[in-house]
């Protein structure tokens, strides 16, 4: 499903409450059958969030963030699963290199990478392809299929147009705090700012 929406209408908001990272001030929701309020580490087990500024240490060299991601979800890490991650994103050539001394895409793509280090079953993307170049907008497009294939539900918050956003299965439009799901009648390009690598992310 693609999320859209005017600046402050609360799409991160809306992708941190799913992933457990804020808690509701009134009433709850369930995921895959699990309260937020009662039961947000069941949840948090079978979620990844991708935000705008990633959850990247820049101490840490690529590598090292990846096998910290799955230390947290309680996985053993494998020097083979994290090799086989940063290949997928383009950064293999850099996994001894320090976070700290990468780009905007490049940390975007760690971060990316973070969903793919471990088994999740809903994926949490706000603004994926911010800070991207082309060809790491269409890198986000095939992962974003993969999950799809994969039985995985993408939840997708973008103000940008990618094959991802085109091809959403659902699109709701959020507006001060009410959400709309469009028909498909109704084209989502209405909807999308002019985007692109260069264009600014929205900051809920």
């Amino acid at each position: 499903m693609c999320l859209v929406g005017p600046n402050g209408a609360g799409k991160t908001t809306l992708l941190k409450l799913v992933a457990t990272l804020l808690r509701p001030s009134g009433g709850d929701a369930h995921v895959m059958g699990h309260s937020l309020l009662n039961d947000p580490d069941e949840i948090r087990k079978r979620t990844g969030l991708l935000t705008v500024r990633g959850f990247l240490y820049d101490d840490l060299s690529a590598a090292e963030n990846l096998h910290f991601t799955m230390r947290m979800a309680g996985l053993k890490p494998g020097r083979e699963v994290i090799a086989r991650v940063l290949e997928r994103i383009g950064l293999a050539e850099v996994a001894d290199n320090r976070m700290r001394t990468f780009s905007t895409g490049m940390r975007k793509r760690l971060a990316l990478g973070q969903l793919l280090v471990r088994p999740i079953e809903v994926a949490l993307m706000d603004e994926p392809y911010s800070g991207l170049d082309s060809q790491g907008m269409r890198l986000v497009d095939e992962v974003v299929a993969d999950f799809k294939a994969a039985g995985t539900t993408v939840l997708l918050a973008s103000h940008q147009d990618g094959e991802a956003v085109r091809e959403a299965e659902k699109t709701g439009i959020l507006r001060k705090g009410h959400l709309e799901i469009l028909p498909e009648s109704e084209p989502l390009s209405r909807h999308l700012s002019v985007g692109g690598p260069a264009g600014a992310p929205e900051v809920d």
